[in-house]
């Protein structure tokens, strides 16, 4: 029995000891190694610039680029500059140093520049549709129709047809009204003409 005891504790204190110089050998090969680590960037003071702008319709948010369309009429810029200058159409808009910045735009063809210390943006031929996605169907409609007039013109078509609607239900209202109107009137006079009233006591 002692001597299993003994051949027990010498396989264990065996393993303590090649465990241990595992340990060494690893940290000495960490010392040893060449690092696989590149050096840190050096600290610098110009950082790069970076803008985009974006408008929003309901919950959708068009990114603009030039080229492109989109719908709504207020564009957000954001940014991190120091600061940003932003033209429209050749004319100075907005100045900032806040990161963030709403500007209103026209509808129809704008042309936009970012500028800053060292950085300039030009979005061109950006067209901006009303801010509301219910044109949407009018719009697939005006861009696959044989007929040859503009989108603003479209919504002018939009707006006459929900005028002439409401004209509708409003003539027919009124012209309601006025039938009921003429013949109580006229079942009124009938009546008392016609008719008496005798009261019982």
């Amino acid at each position: 029995m002692q001597k299993n005891y003994l051949e027990t504790n010498n396989q264990i204190h065996g393993l303590a000891v090649a465990q241990l110089w595992l340990i060494l050998g690893v940290l000495l090969l960490s010392f040893i190694s060449p690092t696989t680590t590149a050096e840190p960037p050096e600290p610098s003071d110009e950082r790069g610039c970076l803008s985009y702008a974006f408008t929003e319709s309901d919950n959708h948010y068009f990114l603009l680029s030039s080229n492109k369309s989109a719908f709504g009429t207020n564009m957000t810029i954001k940014h991190n500059c120091p600061y940003i200058e932003v033209f429209i159409n050749g004319n100075f808009s907005a100045f900032t140093e806040m990161d963030q910045l709403k500007i209103p735009l026209s509808v129809g063809n704008n042309d936009i520049t970012i500028i800053s210390d060292n950085y300039s943006k030009n979005i061109s031929s950006v067209y901006i549709f009303p801010d509301r996605l219910s044109w949407e169907f009018d719009y697939y409609e005006w861009q696959n129709s044989d007929q040859d007039y503009t989108f603003d013109e479209l919504i002018l078509r939009s707006k006459v047809t929900a005028q002439k609607n409401w004209v509708s239900i409003l003539s027919v209202v009124m012209v309601f009204t006025l039938v009921t109107m003429v013949y109580w009137n006229l079942i009124n006079s009938y009546v008392d003409r016609n008719y008496c009233e005798e009261v019982k006591r």
